[in-house]
């Protein structure tokens, strides 16, 4: 038993089309909804009016599925018995469906076409207007038209008219004070480096109509300027409310390193995705091409968790995955992502005398020669010899117990980074360079010149005073003062004097590195020359005032978990975190990991170079964008 659907229906100009198909269910469903196997577009049809069987050879029962009936040969039921070979006729709605035996046994044939328009029936375009909005409004053209003409006026022309307006009001006014129609082009919040410019759009955007130009960012980000335009500068951009001084924009590269370093893109939609950018004043090459404001809402720039010199940075991972193939003789390493990002490869002192450096990865465990000899597992110890120095002399400096990292290393003003440690300031609590009392005074000797300590011991001695002086701390029994013999004013004492300070147990030796006299009798002792790092990766942004960088959830320092400093036995040891730990946090998914920071290259890395020299001479400092890696020994 199967049943075939002829549906004819009338062309505009004539003739009938009739599409045959085969209907696959065994009991045939009628009615207007998509699912029937016999559907009739007629709103006087039920959803699922009817259902066709075949009762026996050459018969077939229709039967009503709800309330309505139908009509079957001219009378109106809701259950007909029929016969194939009186050719039956039912009809429902305006649509008739007309049954016959077909070409198989057990085929029934069901003709479906559209009865005549009679009088007072709706016929079919009249029902299409049903759902229709022209009868009570405007039609679908005159409706679009309208609306985008509504919008041009709104979105563009009104606008412009108040750009035009009010393009010579004060750029001091307030911002409210000025209508702005135009804010519904903007796409976000300023970063907050440029928050002080919002209500202030001629800044940046100096031609209407036509994208940021490099000269609209170099107008304040300025380079080449000597010590008084950078200041004047300064005060310029605070006259305007910026929080900070406007950092100088060196360029990155030359600019023909810059076009070979960017990847090759033979596709057809990068092709014109650049031409429509061309055409519309959006050429590639520009300082807003990676450097893009008004980004996100506002909270995505709160002041509270950026910096106030962050903008957002895109696409660094375009160029800098596979630039080696690209620029063979690059220094620069190949960085796609955070799970193939090399070591870090800190700068290390090899020498502090000449000055000699090397990048030198982590995994390859560098060892730095600084001039200086200090253990931290010995002073980090809670028990022992520095623990209790610490606990009784450590008092007047205001810690008195065991040191941690803070009793030496003090942030900046800036919160960023960390102060160069001074031997004044930070050691002589128990590295006393006291070494006589005379008359209520304690005398000292001068940290960091050789020979102003033996001038010092010579003037001291040459005066008389040692006879009636308490000797100190010349052979560093232990911090404070240890009672010497009086020594009578002679050369002889002096030499003596002066050797004991640079000899093993004097204040020197057990942190420097001695440089013994040229002829034995001869004072000019020299110590060799002190060279501490200040950054490591002078290329690195990285911010130790971000709280999660410097304290736990608990308010806990957690440095130990960067900086393995309580098992370092030598001062050569590198105390860097490889580059894993940094990746605990800024390498995971916020879907995986919600507390996770972010993966932005911009988070460590400046685009620009600062250009500062690499040595300064005058203070034997090798500098940094960031400031001075190389701290001299004070």
């Amino acid at each position: 038993m199967s049943f075939t659907l002829n549906q004819v229906t009338q062309r505009a100009g004539g003739g009938d089309i009739i599409r045959t198909k085969n209907i696959e269910a065994a009991e045939p469903v009628i009615g207007r909804g998509t699912d029937c196997d016999i559907q009739i577009a007629d709103l006087a049809v039920s959803l699922r009016h009817a259902v066709m069987r075949q009762t026996g050879r050459g018969r077939v029962e229709v039967k009503a599925l709800g309330q309505l009936s139908f009509e079957a040969n001219g009378a109106f039921t809701r259950n007909a018995q029929l016969a194939l070979a009186d050719r039956p006729k039912l009809i429902f709605g305006s649509h008739e469906l007309r049954l016959a035996p077909g070409a198989g046994a057990d085929e029934i044939v069901v003709t479906l076409s559209r009865t005549a328009s009679v009088a007072g029936e709706p016929d079919v375009q009249d029902e299409k207007t049903v759902f229709r909005l022209a009868a009570s409004m405007f039609s679908r053209r005159s409706a679009a038209w309208t609306l985008g003409a509504a919008l041009l006026a709104l979105c563009l022309v009104l606008p412009v008219v108040v750009f035009a307006f009010y393009r010579d009001a004060p750029v001091a006014a307030p911002a409210q004070a000025v209508p702005r129609a135009d804010v519904q082009w903007e796409g976000g919040a300023l970063s907050p480096g440029h928050r002080f410019l919002e209500g202030n759009c001629q800044a940046c955007h100096r031609k209407a109509f036509v994208s940021v130009r490099d000269d609209a960012c170099l107008a304040c980000h300025k380079t080449g300027l000597d010590k008084q335009a950078a200041l004047d500068l300064a005060a310029q951009m605070r006259g305007a409310g910026s929080a900070t001084a406007p950092e100088p924009a060196r360029d990155h590269a030359a600019a023909d390193r810059l076009a070979r370093a960017q990847p090759s893109r033979d596709d057809l939609a990068h092709d014109i995705h650049a031409a429509v950018a061309r055409t519309f004043n959006h050429p590639d090459g520009r300082c807003a091409s990676c450097h893009t404001e008004h980004v996100g809402p506002a909270a995505a720039h709160d002041v509270k968790t950026v910096t106030a010199d962050q903008v957002v940075g895109t696409g660094c991972a375009d160029c800098h995955a596979g630039l080696k193939r690209r620029l063979p003789d690059t220094a620069l390493l190949d960085v796609a992502d955070w799970e193939r990002h090399p070591d870090f490869r800190p700068l290390v002192t090899l020498s502090p005398k000449e000055p000699r450096v090397e990048r030198i990865a982590l995994a390859d465990t560098p060892l730095e020669n600084n001039g200086l000899i200090f253990p931290h597992d010995l002073h980090l110890s809670k028990t022992g010899g520095v623990a209790r120095m610490a606990q009784e002399l450590g008092r007047a400096r205001g810690y008195g117990a065991a040191l941690d990292c803070a009793s030496c290393h003090r942030t900046d003003a800036s919160g960023r980074g960390y102060k160069p440690v001074e031997m004044v300031r930070d050691c002589s609590a128990c590295h006393s360079l006291a070494f006589a009392h005379e008359g209520g005074r304690t005398m000292m000797l001068p940290h960091g010149h050789p020979d102003q300590v033996v001038a010092t011991l010579s003037a001291f001695y040459a005066s008389g005073e040692a006879a009636s002086s308490d000797m100190g701390d010349l052979f560093r029994r232990r911090p404070g003062f240890d009672a010497m013999p009086p020594v009578p004013p002679s050369s002889d004492a002096v030499a003596r004097s002066v050797r004991a300070v640079f000899s093993r147990g004097g204040a020197c030796y057990g942190c420097h590195t001695v440089v013994a006299p040229p002829h034995p009798g001869s004072l000019a002792f020299g110590i060799a020359p002190v060279r501490l790092a200040g950054r490591y990766l002078p290329r690195g942004g990285f911010d130790h005032s971000v709280p999660a960088h410097r304290v736990d959830a608990n308010g806990q320092p957690i440095c130990s978990s960067c900086h393995k400093a309580e098992s370092s036995k030598h001062s050569a040891d590198v105390l860097l975190p490889q580059i894993a730990r940094c990746a605990a946090c800024h390498g995971q998914s916020k879907r995986v990991l919600p507390t996770a920071a972010s993966s932005s290259c911009g988070e460590c890395h400046g685009y620009h170079d600062a250009g500062r020299p690499a040595i300064n001479e005058n203070a034997g400092a090798l500098w940094s964008p960031h400031g001075d890696l190389w701290t001299p020994g004070r």
